[in-house]
């Protein structure tokens, strides 16, 4: 697992300077820089931040793993049900991230750029890894080890940096099996139709299982619904909660908090009375369910 991340983040790195260099020399994509740069600057944070929860991950999964059902041997079956079983998880973490509020407030971090390249695969909110692994620790019980649900994630972690790329094309039978750059870019459309699409971490299968599949049919644009226009790393990664923590407090029955909190991410009736400040916390509670 070490390993893996030792060799994998030079490189992506040697490929994010490489992209940025190219990009660089053409004058009329200088906007892109510099939201590469700061793509690069919020890479660090989890980058740095990451390699210390991987130890505390790795500590929580050995405690569980001792209280699992079974450990069976590590076979080829181990292998590719411990594969199948990560990839899961983050189809489900991935879709908690679009479905919930105070988990979009993290994952809106990776959404909010206007353009599509390998340094987009860095605009991760390091945020959600203070909460992220609890998601996969309930596999441990069921006999994954917890050096193969680390080496699942950092080998999914490159692969999800690699997707982000407007240099490759649709691949065909491919697009149908993997989460593919064509899926990918769906996946950070923010046309109607893309919305919520295309969830998968390696493979794009559960999008199939379960509705949340859309193949590339028009050219997606890059970016939310209420787009933040800033290079500023701070609020690239705090803008959703500061929206939360300035609304929440409007809000004065618990219920419907709890709903604002971890119901669906705001919609624009929530952001036009955030931005009005007027409306009474009756009539914003109506909203409030409105929205559910």
């Amino acid at each position: 697992m070490l390993s893996i991340d030792a060799i994998g983040a030079p490189l992506m790195i040697l490929i994010f300077i490489c992209e940025l260099y190219l990009t660089w020399k053409q004058e009329h994509f200088q906007n892109e820089v510099k939201d590469m740069l700061a793509n690069f600057a919020v890479g660090m944070c989890i980058l740095s931040v990451g390699l210390f929860m991987k130890g505390v991950a790795f500590g929580l999964y050995s405690i569980v793993y001792g209280f699992a059902f079974f450990k069976p041997d590590i076979t080829i079956w181990v292998w590719i049900v411990g594969f199948f079983a990560c990839d899961f998880i983050m189809y489900l973490f991935h879709l908690l991230g679009h479905k919930s509020r105070i988990f979009w407030a993290a994952h809106v971090t990776h959404h909010s750029s206007l353009h599509y390249n390998i340094s987009v695969g860095f605009r991760v909110n390091f945020i959600h890894t203070f909460y992220r692994f609890l998601f996969w620790a309930p596999l441990c019980l069921f006999g994954i080890p917890p050096w193969m649900i680390l080496l699942n994630e950092s080998i999914s972690t490159i692969w999800n940096i690699l997707v982000h790329t407007e240099r490759i094309g649709k691949l065909g039978i491919l697009d149908l099996i993997f989460n593919t750059p064509s899926n990918h870019r769906v996946h950070h459309g923010s046309n109607p139709k893309y919305l919520d699409k295309n969830m998968g971490g390696i493979l794009i299968l559960f999008d199939h299982l379960f509705g949340t599949y859309e193949r590339e049919s028009e050219k997606p644009i890059y970016g939310i619904t209420h787009n933040i226009s800033t290079h500023n790393p701070a609020k690239i990664l705090l803008h959703e909660y500061i929206d939360i923590f300035r609304q929440l407090p409007q809000i004065s029955n618990f219920h419907s908090k709890i709903h604002f909190l971890f119901g669906p991410p705001s919609s624009e009736k929530w952001k036009s009375l955030d931005r009005m400040g007027k409306s009474k916390s009756g009539n914003f509670e109506t909203s409030v369910l409105d929205t559910r």
